[in-house]
């Protein structure tokens, strides 16, 4: 556990961009990312992750579902990549389908809902590239 708050503390500066159009996964992952982050902003769709990324371009980390009307996280992270090409990115998706390889849309790429291990590989992952 000390691993986790180490990482924690040395990661708390970073304001993150949470996207999903499902209200209760927004609201229960939106509270668990808050025990990481000190700052998360929370959107509903593509079209308004967009919209905030760009009145929030400070922003370091977006987390996005895959699949959402208005505008598919896909489309969204393209648009914030043409803003601010280095921001950090991770696809989260429920999809139990065929797996889609992200590796050249996403930095990350977890199957839902996100867990502890998944928060701590995010985690070792954005303070490697910090």
């Amino acid at each position: 556990m000390d691993d986790i708050k180490a990482l924690k503390d040395s990661l708390k500066n970073i304001k993150v961009l949470f996207v999903d159009d499902e209200e209760d996964i927004r609201a229960g992952t939106g509270s668990f990312l808050k025990k990481f982050f000190d700052t998360v902003l929370v959107c509903a769709n593509g079209e308004e992750g967009l919209q905030t990324f760009k009145e929030n371009e400070d922003i370091q980390i977006v987390i996005s579902d895959v699949q959402m009307p208005k505008m598919d996280g896909r489309e969204m992270i393209h648009e914030i990549k043409k803003i601010k090409p280095e921001v950090f990115t991770i696809f989260i998706s429920a999809s139990r389908g065929v797996e889609y390889k992200y590796e050249d849309e996403s930095d990350i790429y977890i199957k839902k809902p996100l867990s502890y291990n998944n928060m701590k590989e995010i985690l070792i992952k954005i303070k490697e590239e910090a």
